[in-house]
């Protein structure tokens, strides 16, 4: 059957090409030569077109190879997102520390696929307000969480990305680790909190400097203005110079404090409370014409307080109380005690009165 139909068109068409002049024949075979040309130029024009663009892809895909060769040798983490904040592509140490061996296998994800999904919302966040707003963040310090969950410090930068229209369509970001440096600076400030405190303790035991003189009898000299910590300083130096040296006697002397208000003798009475408390007598020596006249005007009770006017008839009246005499002359060799410590050429004796000091005269300096 397929035979006959074929041998009809044969017949059919030499029937056709029967009737056509040789003219005609002709003109027919050259415009199908002329087709096979252009069908002919048309397929080098596709093979060329093809070839090109074959070309180009090997170019774009190298170049897209030293591109990402280029972002993958930064000594930084780099990543970008499109406006929805998914990941678009990476470097090799991004990839790494979110945990894939391929910067390919994290496009398509987000901040809540990642190790940081913890954090992921304020990450949105920030990509959506660089994008919106138009305001690139840069050199910003913050934290992050590796895959094995060590917090480490970044310093990230972003801005935003356009496309050849000008079109936003995503957000840059490129940050590095900083944690070894962000140590270093946290371990030296502390040394610095700690080289600084070691100074306030060393002034604070200058300030309040505990001197004995002789047995049971230490002087404290007070230089400068009072406040509430530095009385809390000297309350403290006074009890444990009263426990070191087994003190009897404190001579707490305020030649150096110019100004003595209400705050400053509440501070000394409970210091002078504390002293009893231990056992120890304190006697207040060095009080200037202005301070005393503060006192008075203030109203400050201070009848309960020993006050004396100088730090040597503080002393003498210290050695009164513990039944201590001098007597001026050269020291004598005196087998029985010690010789006075700090006073020039005195004697010391076990006698109950102090020479050419009565009692009752000390009492009243």
């Amino acid at each position: 059957m397929a035979g006959e139909l074929q041998h009809q068109n044969v017949e059919f068409s030499e029937t056709e090409d029967a009737g056509k002049t040789k003219e005609q024949l002709v003109a027919e075979l050259q415009a199908a030569r002329q087709r096979v040309r252009e069908l002919e130029a048309w397929g080098e024009q596709v093979f060329e077109k093809m070839a090109e663009r074959a070309r180009v892809e090997v170019a774009l895909r190298s170049s897209q190879r030293l591109m990402q060769l280029i972002i993958d040798n930064i000594p930084m983490s780099v990543y970008w997102k499109n406006r929805n904040s998914v990941y678009l592509g990476c470097n090799r140490r991004f990839a790494a520390e979110a945990g894939f061996t391929d910067p390919d296998e994290i496009v398509g994800k987000n901040d809540f696929d990642m190790p940081w999904a913890e954090e992921a919302d304020l990450y949105v966040a920030d990509d959506q307000h660089v994008i919106e707003s138009g305001e690139s963040k840069l050199n910003v310090e913050e934290q992050l969480s590796t895959p094995e969950g060590e917090d480490i410090w970044v310093r990230t930068s972003k801005i935003r990305m356009y496309d050849a229209d000008g079109i936003v369509f995503g957000v840059l970001g490129l940050y590095e680790d900083i944690t070894e440096r962000k140590r270093a600076e946290i371990e030296r400030s502390r040394f610095q909190r700690e080289a600084i405190e070691a100074q306030r303790e060393a002034l604070r035991e200058l300030s309040t400097p505990i001197i004995p003189l002789v047995d049971r009898i230490i002087v404290i000299p007070l230089i400068g203005s009072i406040d509430s910590l530095r009385a809390k300083d000297l309350m403290r130096s006074l009890l444990t110079g009263i426990s070191m040296y087994r003190a009897k006697v404190v001579l707490l002397d305020i030649t150096g404090v110019p100004l003595v208000d209400s705050g400053i003798a509440n501070h000394l009475n409970k210091t002078i409370q504390a002293a009893r408390l231990k056992g120890a007598r304190t006697i207040v020596t060095g009080i200037s014409d202005a301070v005393a006249e503060t006192i008075v005007d203030l109203g400050i009770d201070w009848h309960d307080v020993q006050t004396l006017s100088d730090l040597q008839t503080g002393l003498l009246f210290a050695l009164h109380l513990l039944g201590i005499e001098v007597t001026r002359g050269r020291a004598p060799v005196n087998n029985d005690g010690p010789v006075l410590t700090g006073v020039p050429r005195a004697a010391v004796t076990s006698q109950s009165t102090v020479a050419g000091f009565q009692p009752g005269h000390l009492a009243g300096m």
